[in-house]
């Protein structure tokens, strides 16, 4: 993230691939985060590396485009689901195998983006965080 930011790719990216300043691109930016972070799960089993691979870059090119980094970041981790967590139930005593719980991703998959792009756009901000700088 900082070499993004030092090199002004960051700003580059977002201004030629977004149209920077615009309701629409902060729109697809915003639905962007949150298709990525959700399809992210299923190629990085841990919520930690998740965000460590992906907020850095979110939270330096949200505010390019007019999003609230912060609200950026938040959203990110919370389309994020941690299914893997219902794999065992004890230490060693398998609840799911991992092609179950691949299943029940995909099924859910839809249901969850649509739950989050009505709480980023809608709900959150009347909550008191704001989607846009």
């Amino acid at each position: 993230s900082h070499a993004l930011t030092n090199s002004g790719a960051a700003r580059y990216v977002a201004e030629h691939t977004l149209n920077a300043g615009s309701g629409t691109a902060r729109a697809v930016f915003v639905l962007l985060i949150i298709v990525l972070s959700t399809l992210a799960h299923i190629l990085i089993q841990s919520r930690s590396a998740r965000s460590a691979v992906l907020i850095p870059m979110i939270v330096m090119l949200a505010p390019t485009v007019g999003v609230n980094p912060v609200a950026a970041a938040f959203i990110s981790t919370a389309a994020a689901k941690p299914l893997a967590m219902f794999s065992t139930i004890k230490e060693d005593i398998p609840v799911f195998t991992n092609q179950q719980l691949l299943r029940v991703s995909m099924l859910l998959l839809p249901v969850h983006i649509v739950s989050i792009i009505i709480f980023s756009f809608w709900i959150w901000p009347h909550l008191g965080l704001p989607l846009y700088l």
